[in-house]
This record gives C-alpha cells, structure tokens and sequence, in this order.
C-alpha cells in the first residue's frame, strides 16, 4: 500500500465519520422538535376544533316564529365564541315587531345575543323607542322574548311626548311593549 492510497483511505474515513455525525445531528434534532412541539401541537388542534371564535362585519339576526318576524338587529361589529354561545356586538340597532309591524326600534353602543337562550343585552347608550313615540333610555335593557317582561336598569329616563319625563333606576316593560312600570325612587315632571 502506497502513501497515496493510505492518505485516500484515511481521507475517505473521515469524510464517512464526518457524514455520519452530520446525520445523526439532523435525525437528532428532528426528533427533538417533534418532541418539544408534540404539545403545542394538540393544544392549537384542541383550540381549532373546540373553541370557535368569529370577528363579524355588518351582522343582520333576525328571530322568527311561525312566519312571523319577531325582532332583528343589525351591529356593524363584532365577535363569537361557541364556548358560551354569545355574540358580542358593537353600535347596533335593530327592532321588534308586532303582527310584522315596527313596535320598537332600539340603538345601543354594546349588546350581546345568547343564541341558545334567544336573549338580547343592550347596554351603553341603550335608546328604546316605541311607535307612539315614547322613548326609554337606560344603561342596559334586557330582552328574553315577546312573552317576558323586559327589564331597564340604570340612569332610567322615560318620555311620553307631550304628557311627561320620568327618571329612576329600574323600569319593567311588558314584552309586547303595551305598557311599563318603573320601580324605586322616582322623579316625574309634566309638561303643560
């Protein structure tokens, strides 16, 4: 065996070792990633399937029965999660109707939609308007449907135009929005 041939040999020795190393480094940290990222993995696949939340844009709902159009409200944003079933709303407006006609119509910067239990939350600068004009204003209004009384509470202020104003801090409206009661103290003023 000449040098030459034991210099080859000894240089193809080392690049065989060198390969090697290169490849069980590789396969290494392969396998070291998978096991690192193994968690994370199933946590964002839980979270894909299990917890679904939209960003909404120009939202309409509209609840009907038997043919009959019961309410509907239109928000220009907002967000739900199927964890509770809720949308949350921004600057919204909307109506509720009676035999398909304008009963009330209602503005508010928030609200909330429970689409399991068919609830309406309206809260900050919550502005009911009935068809005969009178006017509700209050921090949150709460609607659960044409056959429950709805509930006004905070900084309550009712108007029947031309006849009288009335404040106090909580109001009961009757879900078919005929009549209303105020609870607590209260401050009325006639006009005349």
């Amino acid at each position: 065996m000449t040098l030459k041939n034991f210099i080859q040999k000894k240089k193809n020795l080392g690049y065989f070792i060198l390969f090697s190393i290169i490849v069980i480094a590789c396969l290494w940290a392969f396998i070291y990633a998978g096991m690192i990222t193994k968690n994370f993995k199933h946590k964002i696949a839980d979270q894909t399937y299990n917890n679904k939340e939209a960003n909404i844009e120009n939202l309409l709902v509209t609840e009907t029965k038997e043919g009959e159009k019961l309410w509907e409200l239109y928000s220009e944003s907002g967000m739900y999660s199927d964890v509770d079933n809720i949308v949350y709303l921004e600057d919204l407006i909307g109506n509720f109707y009676d035999k398909n006609a304008v009963k009330a119509s209602f503005k508010a910067d928030n609200g909330t939609y429970n689409a399991t239990q068919k609830e309406i939350i309206l809260y900050n600068n919550v502005l009911l308007v009935y068809d005969d004009g009178t006017n509700i204003q209050a921090d949150r209004i709460e609607y659960k449907g044409k056959n429950e009384d709805i509930t006004a509470q905070g900084n309550i202020r009712i108007e029947k135009p031309d006849e009288a104003v009335t404040y106090g801090s909580k109001a009961i409206l009757k879900g078919d929005f005929s009549d209303f009661h105020i609870e607590g103290r209260t401050k009325t003023q006639f006009y005349m």
